[in-house]
């Protein structure tokens, strides 16, 4: 029997431009009374994009019983994930054109938190984007070192000795979780910096954009968001962070004669997938997210 779940309006005012509403989730087990979870309270919400969470059935509302949604409009819809676990932490963005969602949303409801197969179920059926924007991100060397290698940071002792294992590390993290990866520190945690490189290259811009070039090249498709790479100086010795976040599209790395293979981080390593099922899985989850591709028989 297949539960449903929807997000309930308990409308306080309406004007032509906007609605107040308070905002509660309710999951219905069938057969089984629903159990209601209040979300937020006062919310307000150009009416635009409120018409477009009820005409798209995600939604439903209370308080009003005639009440009547206008003429769609364009609407762009993205989940900025602020934290993953069985709850998925997020804040709802909303924006007329996909392109300024992130940086140009006119709307929000955040501070949102659902179940992760729920959550998930809820970007499939609203056509959403979502993203983990810097969650995880790590931008202190020393702190890094402190920590030690885990499923999110990554070491290694310099770029040009480093190439293969690097490309294999950008693509595990952008498949699998956001991660940082660290030129200029061992496997052990210490600090010995790239300064040896920097030299060789006489500046460091010049440097910067070698790896930038590099991960570009023998990644595929581009990587969306590039990963984010900043030159850190601890004490006299210089260190690269580079900033991988996962991303939508199944990433692919070229190896030193052009073929393409595939890796995900787990138990705090960097592995290339050979199963095509696996890589199958992988894609996805990307796609469709993990829930949906189970209920599909996919996974």
């Amino acid at each position: 029997m297949r539960t449903f779940y929807y997000f309930l309006a308990d409308v306080q005012q309406v004007s032509d431009q906007e609605i107040l509403f308070d905002l509660y989730h309710i999951i219905k087990p069938a057969k089984e009374e629903p159990v209601r979870e209040r979300m937020k309270s006062a919310v307000v919400l150009p009416r635009h994009y409120f018409d477009y969470l009820i005409n798209n059935g995600v939604m439903q509302v209370e308080g009003m019983s005639r009440y009547k949604t206008r003429q769609e409009a364009t609407v762009a819809i993205g989940m900025n994930i602020k934290s993953i676990g069985r709850h998925i932490l997020f804040d709802m963005c909303f924006s007329p054109q996909t392109y300024k969602l992130w940086q140009h949303a006119d709307a929000f409801i955040d501070e949102i938190s659902l179940p992760a197969d729920i959550f998930e179920e809820y970007v499939y059926r609203l056509g959403a984007l979502s993203r983990f924007r810097y969650l995880g991100r790590v931008d202190d060397p020393l702190a890094a070192a402190e920590i030690g290698e885990n499923d999110m940071i990554e070491f290694k002792q310099d770029f040009l000795l480093s190439k293969p294992g690097i490309i294999k590390s950008v693509v595990a993290f952008a498949n699998s979780n956001n991660g940082n990866l660290f030129l200029g520190i061992s496997d052990e945690g210490k600090i010995v910096g790239v300064n040896h490189e920097l030299e060789q290259y006489g500046d460091p811009d010049k440097y910067i954009l070698a790896i930038t070039q590099y991960i570009q090249d023998k990644t595929t498709p581009f990587l969306t968001p590039f990963p984010k790479i900043t030159l850190q100086k601890v004490e006299d010795k210089y260190v690269v962070c580079i900033f991988v976040e996962v991303c939508s599209e199944l990433i692919c790395g070229l190896d030193k004669n052009g073929e393409k293979f595939v890796a995900i981080r787990t138990n705090n390593r960097s592995f290339i997938v050979r199963d095509p099922h696996q890589i199958g899985e992988i894609y996805v989850k990307r796609k469709l997210g993990s829930e949906i591709g189970r209920r599909l028989g996919l996974l």
